[in-house]
């Protein structure tokens, strides 16, 4: 099962590609920026979830720059891509804002950043893809 990670802090990405390469369910975490290989990569059946950074700053889709919300909508709104579970992950985030990111990207899960508790990361996406083993 893979995951894909959108991330354009290099030390988040590496954080995170780390945290999911110690669990035994995924073996195979892939790390981009490129919006239009997220998409690729979204309507394979090997990937079994997206975490999406809300701020990317070099990501592009169809030779136009977009940002994380802008990403996870275009995965959540192709029925080709809507099954797939999408987590939103951003260091700024005030009162009200996850709540806001979720209803504007149509993400199925959340992620604080700073991630202090790797665990925090592998039981929301165990939650989110469910029982799935392939």
């Amino acid at each position: 099962m893979r995951v894909v990670i959108v991330e354009d802090d290099a030390l988040v990405a590496k954080y995170l590609k780390y945290v999911l390469d110690q669990d035994e369910r995924y073996d195979h975490v892939v790390v981009t920026e490129s919006g239009d290989e997220v998409l690729a990569l979204a309507r394979d059946p090997a990937t079994v979830a997206v975490i999406v950074d809300v701020s990317l700053r070099s990501t592009q889709l169809d030779g136009r720059y977009i940002d994380g919300l802008k990403l996870t909508r275009a995965i959540k709104t192709d029925p080709a891509t809507a099954h797939l579970p999408v987590i939103v992950a951003t260091a700024h985030a005030m009162a009200g804002d996850r709540e806001r990111f979720l209803r504007e990207s149509g993400a199925d899960g959340f992620l604080r950043k700073p991630i202090t508790d790797p665990a925090d990361v592998r039981s929301l996406i165990a939650e989110l893809v469910g029982g799935r083993s392939d």
